[in-house]
């Protein structure tokens, strides 16, 4: 009676502590980020701006994070679509420099929208699944869920599901490349014709000397998609390739999002690693 009162009181405590870390485990989850992204085009008059990524999917009550780090470029949020979220911090129908914030999102749907200081350049969107779970595909082709890779959990909304499998079976994106230009190709399938492809280049500070953790360094938009094979090559800015030339070999985050006409979104991260010729 003894031993069995001892299992039962080691049991009762596993229990517990296995409680009392679902909060734990549910705090960790990572909101998906959208950053206001500011691009030279040549001069101050060429400046281009974009979100980045310009959108993401989310369960119903999923939590996304816009970001503008900028301090001398304004940015805002206008929301065009019939639903609207609740946001804190993120300023909405107006500009501002410096700031970040939360938007909750309650209903299913496509929530659309563009910068309040640049509408025709900035524009984004915001898939709710509602089967509750956030969705989103990482470099390895898995589902994630929040943010975090998992294996199994959720499904894609039935608009991103077939972006999310052309990024994950019709990319070719080579490891290792030589010069300076990333190199790929994509089977641009048929949900995704009159979509947009984005790519973008992103390198470590310490490569570049600079004091942001991941810097721009290269973008490329395809808007008007077509059906079938789409290659593409972004050349990487003046600042990496002088990075390219110290060190002979530059390592590089290559994001991609592909965008259908409704406004679903797949994103996938790969790396590559430019050497010099």
């Amino acid at each position: 009676m003894r031993t069995r009162g001892l299992v039962q009181g080691v049991l009762a405590l596993a229990l517990g502590a296995a409680v009392a870390a679902l909060p734990a485990v549910a705090g960790s989850e990572t909101a998906p980020t959208i950053e206001a992204a500011n691009y030279s085009g040549g001069g101050i008059y060429k400046e281009t701006h974009a979100w980045s990524p310009p959108g993401a999917t989310v369960g119903v009550s999923g939590v996304v994070t816009l970001v503008n780090n900028s301090s001398s470029v304004e940015h805002g949020v206008v929301w065009s679509s019939a639903i609207r979220p609740a946001c804190e911090g993120v300023p909405e129908n107006r500009g501002a420099t410096s700031w970040r914030g939360t938007c909750t999102f309650s209903q299913p749907g496509t929530y659309t929208f563009y910068c309040y200081v640049h509408p025709t350049e900035m524009k984004g969107s915001i898939t709710v699944n509602a089967n509750g779970t956030t969705t989103s595909t990482t470099s390895t082709g898995t589902t994630t869920t929040s943010g975090g890779t998992t294996t199994s959990q959720g499904t894609q909304p039935e608009g991103a599901a077939p972006l999310a499998r052309a990024l994950n079976e019709a990319l070719s994106l080579a490891h290792g490349q030589r010069g300076t230009r990333v190199r790929g190709s994509l089977n641009v399938p048929q949900a995704a014709v009159g979509g947009r492809l984005w790519v973008q280049l992103l390198a470590r500070r310490a490569m570049l000397a600079v004091s942001h953790r991941l810097v721009d360094v290269g973008h490329l938009s395809r808007v008007s998609l077509r059906a079938g094979r789409l290659s593409f090559q972004v050349s990487v800015n003046a600042r990496a390739r002088r990075a390219l030339r110290a060190h002979r070999r530059l390592p590089l985050t290559v994001k991609i999002a592909l965008t259908d006409m409704h406004g679903s979104v797949a994103t996938r991260t790969r790396s590559v690693v430019l050497h010099a010729r």
